[in-house]
């Protein structure tokens, strides 16, 4: 992104980001997609969830990772257990100590994602993402990504403004 110094452009586009991803997980309602939500500021992502959960037609589950999870598919099932969510958002991929584990395993049980009648979408760094494509591409192609922005401070301020 080339204008990561301009505050306006950089919550213009995060709102439109915004908008991309909520209708990806309205279409998908009632079945599995994967949806990736690309951010690299903690902070604008908590904004940007919040926001969406205040605007969504739909209600939202939120699972922050612990760090010392050690399986994706699983931990989200034991969260859910007999609930069926509009959708499901997980974040703080980048806090678990054994990221590398946690993916190969993800990749091993990937098909029973699709046992989800829901969207489920994963919060990632940049970081994250590099791993993600190396480690477990077959699980990576499955998803849509959308990219959020947020290199300045005042994104996060501006993007709430619009939003308002």
């Amino acid at each position: 992104m080339t204008y990561l110094d301009q505050p306006e452009k950089i919550a213009s586009h995060n709102w439109t980001s915004s908008k991309i991803l909520m209708r990806a997980i309205i279409k998908s309602q009632g079945d599995f997609s994967l949806i990736l939500a690309r951010c690299n500021c903690r902070n604008l992502r908590e904004g940007i969830v919040q926001q969406l959960q205040e605007h969504s037609p739909v209600e939202i589950t939120e699972l922050v990772l612990d760090h010392s999870v050690n399986t994706l598919y699983t931990t989200i099932s034991e969260e859910l257990g007999n609930e069926q969510p509009s959708v499901v958002m997980v974040s703080s991929l980048e806090s678990v100590s054994s990221l590398d584990q946690l993916l190969v395993a993800t990749n091993q049980v990937r098909e029973e994602f699709r046992n989800f009648a829901c969207p489920v979408v994963l919060w990632v760094t940049d970081e994250v993402l590099k791993k993600l494509i190396r480690l477990v591409p077959d699980f990576e192609n499955w998803a849509t990504s959308v990219e959020f922005a947020g290199a300045v401070a005042e994104s996060a301020r501006a993007f709430e403004l619009e939003a308002a």
